[in-house]
């Protein structure tokens, strides 16, 4: 029984100092980690911005704007800047931005691309005028884009004030924007679309390059299909023919509502 004790007593000190080195190694390794931190951190200070971060940007948004929204600045610390947050506060912000891809280099360099939205048609308003520059891409964003925008086709929207910048058009509008798109493509260039206007309740009446009229009206219209899709086409394709064959060389009103008629309203007015 002593020699128990004794034993015991003797295992004892052992212990405690294996659990003050067990501390130490912990107060040792917190304090290495802190400092190959702040070692790191130093090294991610910005101190040269031309050699430091690379941005590509686009003719509307300027690079100073992407790099003061994502807080790319002479002093920021790459390391502290959480960028998924900053990327997706700038897409709110500014929507003719569609794309922003941000890559870093560990530990001092960060490259961000940065790709803007194409307009593809002007907005305005049917019964007013409309200087706010606003136009939309083909994903139906709505942004403002000031220079080259002259030769667009211009969307009447029914109310005002129409659509607002950084939100997406519905409805009508989103339908006039499909009819832009088809008559973009080559097979129906020659239609030389220059204005749809979206008020009419049964159908879109439409500006064509000659400046006569067109009402078209096809199936799923408000509710885009591919079958939809292959209907607008089907009826272009009637009216580009129809205009082709020159039976009436002064027309003013195509009427493209009735599927697989193509004929002339010349008594409507509007």
């Amino acid at each position: 029984m002593k020699t128990n004790k004794i034993e015991r007593k003797g295992k004892m000190p052992m212990v405690v100092t294996a659990i003050v080195a067990l501390a130490l190694l912990g107060v040792g390794a917190v304090v290495c980690y802190d400092k190959l931190k702040a070692l790191y951190l130093e090294q991610c200070v910005i101190t040269n911005l031309a050699e430091q971060v690379s941005i590509t940007s686009g003719k509307m948004v300027k690079a100073d704007v992407i790099a003061e929204n994502l807080g790319l600045r002479k002093g920021a610390n790459l390391a502290m800047i959480d960028f998924s947050e900053k990327r997706r506060e700038l897409l709110a912000k500014v929507p003719n931005l569609k794309s922003i891809r941000i890559s870093r280099q560990l530990p001092d360099k960060v490259t961000v691309t940065a790709e803007e939205r194409s307009p593809v048609a002007r907005l305005g308003l049917c019964r007013a005028q409309d200087p706010s520059g606003r136009v939309v891409d083909t994903e139906g964003m709505v942004f403002v884009w000031q220079r080259g925008t002259q030769t667009l086709p211009l969307i009447r929207e029914s109310q005002a004030p129409g659509t607002s910048r950084g939100c997406f058009i519905r409805g009508r509008t989103m339908a006039a924007l499909r009819l832009v798109e088809v008559c973009r493509e080559a097979e129906f260039l020659e239609l030389g679309l220059l204005e749809v206007d979206t008020s009419k309740h049964d159908f879109l009446f439409a500006t064509l390059g000659n400046y006569s009229k067109l009402k078209i009206l096809w199936n799923g219209m408000d509710d885009p299909t591919p079958e939809s899709a292959a209907d607008l086409r089907k009826r272009l394709t009637q009216l580009r023919d129809a205009i082709r064959a020159k039976v009436v060389p002064n027309a003013v009103i195509w009427n493209a509502t009735i599927p697989d008629r193509i004929f002339l309203d010349t008594q409507e007015k509007f």
